[in-house]
């Protein structure tokens, strides 16, 4: 495809701008992905790639029911309050796509999927599920992209597992669910197979390149084109020299988060401890449509996790591990009081709680966990003990407390307190381990105590592991102005538009699968664009 033959430019190659530029290109556009990076994937090869697909075709052949009506029940029940009135057009798009949308990626592209044993984060809730929309890429080959197979985002992580592997005890057993795989990570490794969001980058990308998309790297767009009050292209590098691109269609902006963007975060996010996307991501998106006249949405959502950190591309980054389902410890905010479910998973959200005044209520947080959960949180003590003094270690609570600024009587009370549960078999304060998602995770074990010493605490890192605001869209993809009006040949995805799910998911990360579908949906529709 010659570059200057453009129909569609996509700005991004993650989830949700790849899912833009096949579904484009298999309704007949000429599609140019440009990616700013030298990596292509952006956070979703970072990402494990649980990918939440309501109403999917393998839970249909699995026998478990599920309809549009049922999701967008879960949805709606899910949501924060006040969310309905603004995002009601794009849940029905979730409930109504995210099915063809698997279907399409497994019949236009190598990708293969499989169910994953996660239920809904709130699986009792109407219309939730405990089993069914949550699958996992199989492994692929990277060889299968030829000169491209090196070019995929490397991940803090091993990206050896698929997301199912990982959920079904490699994290639960770190040692012993790698051992057993011994044989098959070999494999993988000669093959150069792998799983999670690399293989899913993989599969996607392999699939654009089959439908005649072209891509470019090292690629970062500056600036959109208009023709009246339409987008007509971009300002874009391209091989080192500055270039005006048009594009016939449109243009996708799928350009990920702003965790890089200093101003934007400060101003979003202050305090934040670190982020786990890549330091591309710096709200070009966010900015370049702003600039067009685009009305900017939930800048204030992003996909807060708990996560440890790690050193990524030279850098202190985040992450992703689950570290308070585990029996023996809680979570204290800077009074030293228990204030959310342990193992809730709305976590994120009862950390980045805020007052009128726009301050966090709660932090610093502190884990404040006992010996027996020292021994067995292998993966947590591991990284934790990567930085001297991340870990703080005395002989009883009160010395414990002094050593991190709280108050010892108040620590004391708090621990005092959750102990007794275990006795009841009742946390009355915040109920942890009574939904089904606690129970996946500590079966019986939520209520174990925090009383054999030695004591340790440990900060609760406020992290971002892709903010979720940007642009509002349609039903369509299509970017929105503050009046609601369109703004011609402009589309946005993924983490670089105003995502209808915000801190507070309905699925693991929610996402992936989202993404996805969002994205599938916008290269549907501006592939009808000005034919």
């Amino acid at each position: 495809m010659n570059i200057s033959d453009t129909d569609v430019i996509v700005v991004g190659s993650g989830a949700a701008g790849l899912s833009a530029a096949l579904a484009a290109a298999h309704d007949g556009a000429r599609v140019l992905v440009l990616e700013k990076s030298r990596w292509l994937g952006g956070t979703t090869a970072m990402s494990g790639a649980g990918t939440w697909v309501p109403g999917n075709h393998h839970m249909m052949a699995a026998g478990i029911a599920d309809s549009p009506a049922e999701t967008l029940e879960y949805i709606r029940g899910a949501a924060p309050p006040g969310w309905q009135q603004d995002e009601d057009e794009l849940w029905q798009v979730l409930a109504e796509q995210s099915a063809p949308m698997l279907k399409f990626l497994e019949d236009e592209t190598p990708l293969r999927f499989e169910l994953v044993n996660h239920p809904d984060l709130y699986a009792e809730a109407p219309g939730g599920k405990p089993f069914g929309r949550m699958v996992s890429t199989k492994p692929i080959s990277r060889f299968r992209l030829g000169r491209w197979w090196n070019k995929v985002r490397p991940s803090v992580k091993t990206q050896l597992f698929t997301y199912k592997e990982l959920v079904d005890g490699v994290l639960k057993h770190p040692v012993r669910g790698a051992l057993s795989m011994a044989p098959t990570l070999l494999w993988r490794l000669v093959t150069a197979s792998v799983g999670a969001g690399n293989a899913l980058v993989t599969g996607l990308v392999r699939g654009c390149l089959d439908k005649g998309c072209r891509i470019e790297l090292e690629a970062p767009v500056h600036r959109l084109i208009m023709e009246g009050d339409a987008v007509a292209g971009v300002e874009a590098t391209i091989d080192g020299k500055r270039c005006t691109l048009r594009a016939r269609r449109g243009v996708v902006l799928a350009t990920g988060g702003f965790d890089w963007n200093r101003a934007l975060m400060e101003k979003h996010f202050p305090g934040l401890d670190l982020t786990g996307a890549p330091d591309t991501n710096t709200g070009d998106g966010q900015v370049m449509a702003a600039a067009v006249g685009a009305e900017l949405a939930h800048m204030d959502q992003a996909l807060i996790s708990p996560a440890t950190f790690t050193t990524y591309e030279g850098r202190r980054h985040a992450q992703p591990l689950l570290e308070t389902y585990a029996p023996h410890v809680i979570l204290v905010n800077r009074h030293a009081k228990r204030f959310v479910s342990e193992g809730s998973p709305a976590l994120g959200v009862a950390i980045d709680e805020r007052g009128p005044d726009g301050k966090h209520l709660h932090l610093p947080a502190w884990r404040i966990f006992d010996s027996r959960y020292a021994r067995a949180m292998t993966l947590s003590m591991h990284f934790g003990s990567k930085e001297k003094g991340f870990i703080r270690k005395a002989d009883t609570l009160e010395a414990l407390a002094q050593e991190i600024g709280l108050d010892p009587a108040s620590l004391r009370a708090t621990v005092d307190r959750f102990n007794g549960w275990s006795t009841e078999g009742v946390d009355r304060d915040f109920h942890r381990g009574e939904t089904v998602w606690e129970r996946f995770y500590t079966r019986d074990r939520a209520l174990g105590t925090v009383e054999q010493g030695p004591f340790y605490a440990a900060p609760f890192l406020y992290v971002s592991l892709g903010t979720k605001g940007g642009p509002r869209t349609n039903r369509y993809g299509q970017v929105l102005r503050a009046d609601r009006s369109v703004i011609g040949g402009l589309y946005a995805a993924g983490l670089a538009a105003a995502s209808p799910i915000g801190t507070k998911a309905v699925g693991a990360g929610t996402t992936i699968g989202p993404f996805l579908t969002l994205g599938y949906v916008a290269g549907k529709s501006i592939a009808r664009r000005n034919v």
